[in-house]
């Protein structure tokens, strides 16, 4: 938008990590030298940490330019792989294998044979860019160990390198990352650039794009350095906020107020004051002036002088405080070995049938008798006996049976009609009397189908 204003070639400052332009500070180089080494010697894993803002994915553009050739690179620009096949179906995309509709066992197996075959395509082994590593969980970190296990001719065929903030160098000290942290063989820091490095890094960009002359002066690019504290990216978005907003203008040449409004406007701040003489003959900081401007005399001064005073202690804490940011710790959790409890036998199980579903044989003496001209009846029905017999039904405990009183007895021999609080709901008994003839056609009972009956009815009453 603004490159034909300033005649440039292309954008200097990308919000996207480029090589275009690309300029090694002095942390970049260190870390670069210390994850190529660690790498080519086979010393282990590599892990890069820096604040965001720094330039890691640019170093692992970088890293891959250099690996290239020697070894398979495979950058892995997320981290939210959810699962160990997601993480071995990205690999499997990026070594161009099949990577739909296979499961995490059939990934390993197919990972495996295409190490096998690498003495084949003369390369020393593969190499896992981790960009954003600090986003893995556990059990993916520990996936990633588990693959620099596949060894040929005394070296590890997959080496790890892995990019995070300061976030990923926390959870590497878990005690569940103890076999992890021991594989680490090199660690490197990114840090902030400082001023010089700053300001050859814009005049650098510039150049690249085809400046014939400066665009940023000393004091835009002092602006510059102290509103970015030399995090490369915010000095790409405010430098190219400053670009844009000076084609508006009609600017060429950006200084220090220009910055400071670009500065402002990308943070959606109020607009800048501009600078106020300073100068003797018109210091104010320390008096305020009140009143008319009509000749006059007035009871009291037009000019009322603040003498300094020195802070108290109170107001140096206020001014020295700092609010602590609190970070929570990560909570993960791991189920090993769960088993589900209903699916585990029970030592012990309670069969809970009803108790008058069969009835025993034994005579109960001394319980009540029912009498009633249908009495005859019932019990051919139920024993079978005829007219003439005198024939009792008993009511016996099931062999099952242990409580106490589960067949409640109660003998009615004597002449009293009274009742007592003994519940007697649990007695049957039918007697047949001689006088009452029988039916003639009433057919033979069966006993059991009508002692099932009576258990039926029972039940439906409880």
């Amino acid at each position: 938008m603004y490159e034909d204003f300033f005649g440039l070639s292309h954008r200097p400052f990308p919000s996207v990590p480029s090589l275009i332009g690309y300029q090694e500070s002095t942390s970049h180089a260190e870390a670069i030298e210390t994850i190529l080494r660690c790498v080519r010697r086979d010393e282990g894993i590599a892990a890069l940490f820096a604040t965001p803002g720094l330039g890691k994915s640019t170093l692992a553009m970088r890293l891959q330019e250099e690996l290239e050739g020697q070894f398979e690179v495979v950058r892995l620009n997320s981290g939210h792989c959810g699962s160990r096949r997601a993480l071995l179906q990205a690999i499997a995309y990026e070594l161009s294998l099949p990577h739909r509709g296979m499961e995490e066992g059939e990934f390993r197996i197919q990972l495996a044979e295409y190490v096998e075959r690498l003495d084949s395509r003369r390369v020393l082994g593969i190499v896992l860019l981790v960009d954003e590593a600090d986003m893995l969980p556990i059990r993916l970190l520990e996936e990633l160990r588990l693959l620099t296990n596949f060894t040929h001719k005394d070296r590890s065929q997959i080496s790890v390198v892995l990019l995070g903030n300061q976030t990923l160098e926390e959870r590497l000290s878990s005690p569940y990352l103890a076999s992890f942290n021991q594989r680490i063989g090199a660690r490197a820091y990114l840090q902030p650039l400082g001023a010089s490095e700053a300001a050859q890094y814009i005049r650098q960009q510039m150049q690249q794009a085809g400046v014939k002359r400066p665009v940023f002066d000393e004091s835009a690019i002092e602006v510059i350095f102290a509103r970015s504290q030399g995090v490369p990216r915010v000095i790409n978005q405010l430098c190219d906020h400053a670009l844009l907003l000076a084609s508006l203008g009609g600017l060429r040449t950006l200084d220090n107020d220009s910055m400071e409004e670009a500065w402002a406007d990308l943070q959606r701040l109020p607009s800048p004051k501009r600078q106020i003489r300073t100068d003797a003959a018109h210091a104010t900081d320390s008096m305020i002036e009140f009143g008319s401007l009509e000749e006059g005399t007035s009871d009291y001064p037009s000019v009322v002088r603040f003498e300094d005073r020195p802070s108290s202690a109170a107001d140096q804490l206020e001014e020295e405080f700092v609010p602590e940011l609190k970070e929570e710790p990560e909570v993960e959790m791991v189920f090993q070995n769960a088993a589900n409890p209903f699916a585990e036998p029970f030592a012990k199980e309670e069969i809970i049938i009803d108790r008058f579903a069969s009835l025993g044989d034994r005579q109960v003496t001394g319980i009540q008798r029912v009498v009633s001209p249908r009495d005859s009846e019932i019990a051919a029905f139920l024993v079978g006996g005829s007219a003439d017999s005198h024939t009792d039904v008993d009511v016996v405990e099931p062999e099952y049976g242990n409580s106490e009183r589960l067949v409640v007895t109660r003998d009615y021999s004597t002449t009293s009609t009274g009742f007592s609080d003994t519940d007697d709901r649990d007695i049957i008994v039918i007697e047949t009397q001689d006088d009452i003839p029988q039916h003639p056609k009433m057919p033979a009972p069966q006993r059991r189908t009508y002692r099932q009956l009576f258990s039926q009815l029972r039940r439906e009453q409880a």
